[in-house]
């Protein structure tokens, strides 16, 4: 893929993984939208988002209203959305037996129904240019199950299936699905769930196989998975 003129929609990109490809994604001349619950207090971030070549977008992938707006805005900016990456998500960790129908929607809002209004949103766009590439970021958790976070290892084992699921669908349509699945990583989230744990790859690393993706220096297994551990530098 072609870097100059092509437009990227990430979600959850203002911090950890996210933000890595978002950084990348910039310095390889990509245009990049971010779509975040919330504004980043760094405000070298805050530049960041200012610069030529991207926008940041306020909003919550759990409220259609909001990814709709989002989307509309890349598209006003921008006029095309040739990559859509589905990196936003949550966890809580919590024994199953102690977590609460709340707790399940919680989790499963954002990281399931939030990966589906986004792709569905953007999947309009790249219907109507025949062209497209969606990542999902899944995770390790999604393969073989973590204790304390069975809700997030169910939403994760889901976006795996639906991203095998999806690639099929769209094999005759220009359109390329697959998921990533990284290991443990040196995010906000990794430290405050398995605090005092050392992860196995940073951030930067996972940032980097999910761009080199993208620019398909590294392909899908048959399944339509990236393992991030194999495609380390």
């Amino acid at each position: 893929m072609k870097n100059k003129n092509k437009t990227v929609f990430i979600t959850g990109g203002a911090s950890g993984i996210g933000l890595e490809t978002v950084k990348q994604l910039h310095e390889d001349t990509f245009n990049v939208c971010v779509l975040s619950k919330s504004n980043p207090k760094d405000p070298t971030i805050r530049d960041l988002f200012r610069r030529d070549g991207m926008l940041f977008v306020r909003g919550d992938i759990s409220k259609p209203i909001d990814v709709k707006k989002a989307v509309s805005q890349c598209m006003q900016k921008f006029k095309s959305i040739d990559v859509l990456v589905n990196n936003a998500a949550i966890a809580q960790a919590k024994p199953f037996e102690k977590a609460t129908p709340k707790d399940w929607e919680k989790v499963m809002n954002i990281n399931i129904k939030g990966t589906l209004y986004v792709t569905k949103e953007v999947l309009r766009v790249m219907r109507k240019q025949k062209s497209g590439c969606i990542v999902n970021i899944s995770s390790g958790a999604g393969t073989y199950g973590v204790e304390n976070l069975s809700i997030y290892s169910l939403t994760k084992a889901a976006v795996i299936n639906f991203s095998q699921s999806l690639a099929q669908e769209l094999s005759s349509s220009g359109i390329r699905v697959f998921a990533i699945t990284p290991g443990s990583t040196d995010t906000r989230m990794f430290k405050s769930l398995f605090p005092g744990k050392k992860p196995h790859h940073t951030a930067a690393q996972v940032a980097q196989v999910i761009v080199r993706a993208i620019k398909k220096e590294v392909e899908p297994d048959s399944r339509h998975i990236i393992d991030v551990f194999y495609h380390q530098r």
